[in-house]
């Protein structure tokens, strides 16, 4: 089968170009300023700012914004030396976990809530929801390598759909890019990574208009992804496989004769045609991120277009047959050989464009107004064909009014409306049309369709005297095909000095099911489908103990998730059971002139989870009575980051992170073995259930003000254990990440 190529991809790019050409011309039309010094804005001044507007509807002091919130500012992407946004969060981000996928896209989770797909949080950029609805959730900007535009990340830990709406289960994650607001002048950024090969170029481009008013910044990335080969990064099977084998049903008869079998032993590393390299590009394809915004007045227009995705593991090698007699293989019929397996992967391309105004009625108050038009074109490929494609359109309005009575009472109150398109052919994946395995499989009609959602939203703050002060929000959503849903929260701070801040914080967050199980739903006559629903009360404590230490404490308690998940007894994503867990993150950062250091340790723990009859889920075992933990998470997380200017030019900086073990994946493996007969899993194999640990260390030197070079090094444990640098799959596999090395050069002019 020939590989199919991107035949619109470029065509995009022309569209995005021409629009880059419009906003340039519009640009000169208003005459800029010439390229000015960075602006300069310390992390303090950064926190104050955005804070409040990522975390809350209405303006607020930011040491009394209602949430946790993790920021990582420019400064820290670049320190990381991270080559995805998979590993920058990893990094940084307290509780948040990172997991490899077999059939679809790695998953990250929050506090131990981790589905199949990424569901259960919302990724933004500039405050624009970009996830997708058909098939996954989180598909987008992930796996990119280029990240030069961004200005820094909010992370929202915690429910979120009073604010941001249905998805905002665990976590808001909310990319803020540059703009020429925070950027003057001309840089371009060249990577290269040895081991885990990649390359990568940006450019970007930032001016002010001459009156001050606004201005323009351009951005452009294109780069190329080929990942870490199987002796840098193997995959280890827990199992053992026979070299050969027979007919792979034996109610089929007696076949044309045995299939030969991999013969691999547990712990042996998986290699072969089928092994694809770590962290490679779909199809090959070059990634590539295009962005262009213009600010004037009140006036905010920005377009993006990205395109990445990434290749898969093959599930249990090239052609393997378990000792329960399950194989995995491709076999042509005709002419009884094996057919040569093409890398199983997931590809996007996703073109959004924005335009906001804010009219200033008086001193006290504003409306806001946004229209945004986004398309989401989306492939996934296994065993040598095309399982899903499609592409999907999303065209959304806001209206949110902000009122400040005075200084002790605010509110602010909006309104959202949103039409999707869907089941459309896509379009950078040729001779493909309109495929979808869910709808496919429950035997209904293949065809487009459109739904639509409304949401009234607000948000009231009372600053009842110096010490406390409460806020009270909700937002209601009514879909086509779902139930209303309704996310109320409601805060109480209090900060009984300078230094001391506690908050209490109940929410609770919603999702509705995917659009495409929504649609089988409703062609089924089931046209409401039952929404997911999380309850969630936290204690949050802050204490700026001196200049240059701040301290962080939060225990939390999720006590009612009505859990959609993969059901493998429906062979669908479906409300599957309650979950119930709680958990604790403690943080602290220090920070002077020439260091920085910060360290989080967080612990999750699953106290209860109800199992409805006939169903099943890879969450956990414990709802079959066996464990009493999540199968894919490590209960504890300990995460240190650290950087030192040993002089002006030169600095200093690593990360470290330790998942400490998988007790209950061991737990979900025994039950997989026991009760269902799956004998495949070695007895007395550990190795996927002991700790990860990642360790990057980075190294940069600045001659000028205007050219950077650095090298990191990166998951540098494995050059003594490749085990220490392991990623685990679903079950009894796992990759570890291979040893490499990174070289960048950042230049301005």
């Amino acid at each position: 089968m020939k590989k199919p190529k991107l035949n619109c991809g470029i065509g995009i790019a022309i569209k995005f170009g021409l629009l880059l050409f419009v906003l340039v011309f519009s640009a000169q039309a208003a005459e800029v300023l010439e390229p000015e010094d960075l602006f300069d804005m310390s992390m303090e001044q950064l926190m104050n700012i955005e804070i409040a507007s990522t975390a809350t509807l209405t303006d607020a002091d930011p040491r009394l914004v209602p949430a946790a919130v993790t920021t990582i500012t420019e400064k820290d992407i670049q320190a990381s030396g991270a080559r995805s946004l998979f590993e920058l969060l990893d990094i940084y981000v307290p509780n948040l976990q990172w997991i490899h996928n077999l059939w679809e896209p790695d998953n990250m989770g929050l506090r131990g809530i981790m589905n199949d797909r990424d569901d259960k949080y919302l990724l933004l950029v500039n405050g624009r929801v970009m996830n997708d609805r058909t098939h996954y959730g989180v598909i987008s900007e992930k796996d990119l390598s280029m990240m030069r535009d961004i200005h820094h990340i909010d992370v929202i830990r915690g429910p979120g759909s009073a604010l941001y709406g249905p998805g905002a289960v665990s976590m808001v994650i909310n990319i803020v890019t540059h703009s020429a607001e925070t950027f003057q002048g001309t840089e371009i950024t060249t990577r290269a990574g040895a081991v885990e090969e990649f390359y990568s170029t940006e450019i970007k481009h930032g001016r002010k208009f001459y009156d001050d008013d606004g201005g323009l910044f351009l951005y452009a990335g294109i780069g190329r992804y080929r990942g870490a080969g199987e002796k840098s990064a193997p995959i280890i099977l827990a199992g053992d496989f026979p070299s050969t084998t027979g007919w792979w049903d034996p109610a089929w008869g007696a076949g044309p004769g045995p299939f030969p079998a991999d013969g691999y032993q547990a712990g042996d590393a998986l290699t072969g045609v089928s092994v694809y390299n770590d962290g490679e590009a779909h199809r090959n394809l070059p990634p590539i991120k295009l962005y262009a915004q213009m600010t004037k007045g009140n006036w905010d227009l920005w377009a993006r277009y990205t395109r990445g995705g990434k290749q898969f593991a093959w599930y249990k090698g090239y052609i393997a047959r378990d000792p329960t007699g399950w194989a995995e293989h491709l076999w042509d019929w005709g002419s009884s050989s094996l057919i040569p397996l093409q890398p199983n992967g997931y590809g996007y391309q996703q073109l959004t464009g924005y335009i906001g105004y804010e009219e200033e009625l008086s001193e006290k108050t504003s409306v806001e107004y946004a229209f945004s038009y986004d398309m989401m074109d989306y492939e996934r490929f296994i065993d040598n064909g095309v399982v899903d494609s499609y592409r999907e359109d999303e065209y959304y309005g806001k209206a949110m009014l902000r009122h400040d009575f005075n200084k002790q009472h605010k509110i602010a109150m909006g309104v959202e409306v949103s039409h999707h398109e869907l089941g459309m052919n896509g379009l950078g994946w040729p001779n493909d049309g309109f495929v979808n395995s869910a709808i496919s499989a429950a035997g209904v009609s293949l065809e487009r369709w459109s739904s639509n959602m409304y949401s009234i939203l607000g948000e009231y703050q009372w600053n009842i005297n110096d010490q406390w002060t409460s806020f009270l929000g909700a937002r209601i959503d009514d879909h086509t095909y779902s139930e209303r849903m309704f996310s109320p929260r409601a805060s109480l701070v209090f900060a009984p000095n300078e230094k001391d801040v506690y908050k209490l914080m109940w929410a609770r967050s919603v999702r509705a099911n995917f659009e495409e199980e929504m649609r089988i739903g409703a062609l089924s006559g089931k046209p409401d489908g039952d929404p997911e629903k999380l309850d969630s009360v936290e204690l949050r404590y802050e204490r700026e103990q001196s200049d240059a230490l701040d301290l962080a404490a939060s225990v939390y308690v999720h006590y009612n998730l009505d859990l959609i998940t993969f059901s493998g007894a429906d062979s669908a994503p479906v409300p599957v059971g309650v979950q119930r867990d709680w958990g604790f993150e403690l943080e602290g950062y220090y920070h002077t002139e020439n260091t920085r250091f910060g360290i989080s340790h967080s612990y999750s723990k699953l106290y209860d989870f109800s199992l409805q009859p006939g169903k099943s889920t890879i969450v956990t075992s414990m709802g079959n009575g066996v464990g009493n933990d999540f199968a894919r998470w490590s209960n504890h997380i300990t995460k240190v980051t650290a950087e030192h200017k040993l002089n002006d030019r030169w600095t200093l900086d690593g990360s470290m992170r330790v998942y400490w073990g998988f007790t209950g994946l061991k737990d979900y493996d025994h039950y997989q073995r026991d009760a269902n007969g799956n004998t495949f899993i070695k007895g007395g194999w550990n190795r996927s259930y002991r700790g990860n640990y990642y360790l990057n260390l980075g190294l940069q030197y600045q001659p000028n003000e205007d050219l950077t070079f650095r090298v990191d090094g990166m998951n540098l444990l494995g050059i003594f254990n490749k085990d220490f640098n392991k990623r685990n799959y679903d079950g009894e596999m796992y990759r570890s990440h291979a040893p490499s090395v990174a070289f960048t050069m950042v230049y301005k002019f």
